[in-house]
C-alpha cells in the first residue's frame, strides 16, 4: 500500500522547462504485439490544472471555455519519469477533475496495473493519464517512441482535420477558410446546435467556400433516429465524408438502422466510451468509422485493443483529442502513428484542437503544421512539462503516493 501527501515541490526530472477519400487504416499486421517489458511505477504524483480556450467552442453537448485536467507523473525504482493527462469532459459523461482527484486519493496504483479499475465517473481519464506515464516510461527505458512500442512500422507523420464548432453561415466560413489557409484539407463541423436549416445553409456556405476540402459532420448524439433520418437527407446532396454520433450513444439500434440505410457513412464515437456498448458497436457492425479518444476510453492500450479488431472487421479508425493540453495530443499521435500506413490509404484524424487553448503545460503547443503533425523519433512520448506553464495554469500543489 501506499501514502497520498500534498505539498509544493520543484518538478522533478522529467517535469522542467489528407486525403479523405480513404476507407480503411492500417491492416493488423502493421501494428505489433506490446512484447516490451512495462517499468513498475513505485510512485505518482500529480497536479490539477485549468487551461482556457481562445474562444468559446459551441458544440451539441454545450459550450467549452476552458478545459481542467490533472497532470500525472509516474516515477521508477531507478528514477526515470514518465507523464500523462487526465482531463475528462464532463458535458460527455467522463466525470469532472474533481472525480480524477478523489480517485487518486483513495487508490492504490495496481488497481490501474492490473486493469481492475474500468468504470465510474473520471476512470476513463486517469486510466489514461496512468497508461501514458507507463508507455512513456517504457519507451524512455527503451530508448524508442511510444509509437514504435505499439508498431513494427509507425507514420512518421500525421494528417489532422481542423474541427469547427458552431456559429453563423458567415462566421463558420471564415473558421474554414483559414483552416484551409493554413494547410487543413479536412474540415470537421459540430452539428446538432441549431435547426436544422440552419445547420444546412452553414454547411452549404462552407461547401461553396470551400469546394476541394472534404468535410466531416459530427452530431454528439444530439438527435433522435427521425431527426437524424431528415439531417442525413438534408445533408446528403453536400458531399460529406461521414457523420459521427448522429443519435444518442447508447441507442445503438438506432445507429445500426441509420448505417444500414444512410447514403453518408456513419461513425460512432461517444457510444464508444462504455465498454459494453463499445462492443456491440464491433459486433453489430452499428457503423462503419469508430472515432477513438483515448482520454475518454481509458489509454493508448484500450484504444489500440479496439483499433485492432476494427480494422479487422473492415472499419475506419479515427484517433482524436478532447481539447486536450500537448501532452493528451502527444499520446492521440502516437497512437495515429501506430496505425499509420502508406499515403495512399493514410486516414486524417482528429489531432488539432490544441489550436483552440490559450494555454498549455509546455513552452512550445503540439499542434499540426500545415495539416499535419510529425511524430518524434525520441524516446517514450517526447514531450516535456515547462514548470513555469504549469505553475501559470495548476489550481492546487503537487500531491503524490509512493508504494511502501
Amino acid at each position: 500500500m501506499g501514502r497520498a501527501s500534498t505539498r509544493r515541490s520543484a518538478p522533478r526530472h522529467g517535469c522542467t522547462s489528407s486525403s479523405a477519400s480513404c476507407w480503411r487504416s492500417a491492416s493488423r499486421s502493421n501494428v505489433s504485439p506490446m512484447t516490451t517489458a512495462f517499468p513498475h511505477p513505485v510512485a505518482l504524483r500529480w497536479r490539477p490544472f485549468r487551461l482556457p480556450l481562445r474562444a468559446r467552442f459551441e458544440a451539441a453537448h454545450g459550450q467549452t471555455t476552458f478545459r481542467d485536467g490533472v497532470l500525472i507523473e509516474a516515477r521508477d525504482a531507478v528514477g526515470r519519469t514518465g507523464i500523462g493527462e487526465a482531463s475528462p469532459y464532463p458535458s460527455l459523461g467522463g466525470g469532472t477533475v474533481d472525480d480524477v482527484l478523489g480517485l487518486l486519493s483513495r487508490l492504490r496504483l495496481g488497481v490501474f496495473e492490473d486493469g481492475t479499475l474500468t468504470e465510474g465517473a473520471g476512470v476513463g481519464a486517469l486510466r489514461c493519464a496512468v497508461d501514458a506515464a507507463i508507455l512513456d516510461l517504457a519507451g524512455r527505458a527503451a530508448g524508442k517512441p511510444v509509437a514504435a512500442l505499439l508498431s513494427d512500422a509507425p507514420a512518421t507523420s500525421v494528417a489532422a482535420n481542423a474541427v469547427i464548432g458552431g456559429g453563423t453561415p458567415d462566421e463558420v466560413v471564415g473558421y474554414a477558410l483559414d483552416a484551409v489557409r493554413a494547410g487543413y484539407t479536412v474540415l470537421k463541423l459540430k452539428v446538432g446546435v441549431a435547426p436544422l436549416t440552419e445547420e444546412v445553409a452553414r454547411i452549404e456556405a462552407v461547401r461553396r467556400a470551400c469546394s476541394d476540402a472534404a468535410v466531416r459532420l459530427d452530431a454528439n448524439g444530439a438527435w433522435d433516429e427521425a431527426t437524424a433520418r431528415a439531417a442525413i437527407e438534408a445533408f446528403a446532396p453536400l458531399r460529406i465524408e461521414w457523420l459521427e454520433q448522429p443519435v444518442p450513444p447508447r441507442d445503438i439500434e438506432g445507429l445500426a438502422r441509420l448505417h444500414a440505410a444512410s447514403p453518408i457513412r456513419i461513425g460512432a464515437d461517444e457510444s464508444l466510451t462504455d465498454p459494453f456498448l463499445r462492443e456491440r458497436v464491433l459486433n453489430e457492425r452499428a457503423a462503419s468509422v469508430v472515432v477513438l479518444k483515448p482520454m475518454m476510453l481509458g489509454g493508448i492500450r484500450v484504444a489500440l485493443d479496439f483499433a485492432r479488431r476494427a480494422i479487422d472487421a473492415g472499419m475506419t479508425v479515427v484517433v482524436t483529442t478532447t481539447f486536450d493540453s500537448s501532452i493528451g495530443t502527444a499520446v492521440a499521435l502516437h497512437l495515429a502513428a501506430a496505425l499509420g500506413v502508406a499515403p495512399a490509404t493514410e486516414v486524417t484524424h482528429g489531432l488539432s484542437t490544441g489550436e483552440h487553448l490559450a494555454a498549455d503545460l509546455t513552452s512550445k503547443s503540439l499542434v499540426p503544421t500545415r495539416g499535419r503533425l510529425g511524430v518524434s523519433s525520441a524516446p517514450g512520448l517526447d514531450i516535456e512539462v515547462d514548470a513555469a506553464a504549469l505553475d501559470a495554469v495548476a489550481t492546487a500543489p503537487w500531491s503524490d503516493w509512493e508504494r511502501r
